[in-house]
């Protein structure tokens, strides 16, 4: 498992999801943000972050500048924002901002 295998598409993610019967993990970031690049580039290829993230999760990851749609929708107002929803799209869960490999896990673990 080398890396958290990123959907880019949140329809496709939500169909995924549902028959699936999995959450969501949505993930808005913008590009020169240094926190997203810190949590892109330090959490996401944690092996226990790789491995929580691709086996309970449809993970979708999104740059909010190109998807303001989905920024508005949710009412996000920080990057990088997480976000977890159920199969059928109800948010259970959101963490803005960077968070280490543990910290991380831990946030997963609250509704997981």
């Amino acid at each position: 498992m080398g890396e958290i295998n990123w959907r880019d598409n949140w329809d496709s993610a939500q169909e995924e999801a549902q028959k699936e019967n999995r959450r969501i993990l949505l993930e808005l970031y913008m590009d020169g943000c240094p926190h997203c690049t810190h949590l892109h580039t330090e959490t996401h290829v944690d092996p226990g972050v790789i491995e929580a993230v691709n086996s309970k999760f449809i993970p979708v990851r999104l740059d909010g500048r190109k998807n303001m749609d989905m920024v508005k929708k949710f009412n996000v107002t920080g990057a990088p924002t997480t976000l977890v929803f159920e199969a059928d799209g109800k948010e259970v869960q959101r963490f803005p901002g960077y968070y280490s490999p543990a910290d991380y896990l831990k946030q997963l673990e609250k509704e997981v």
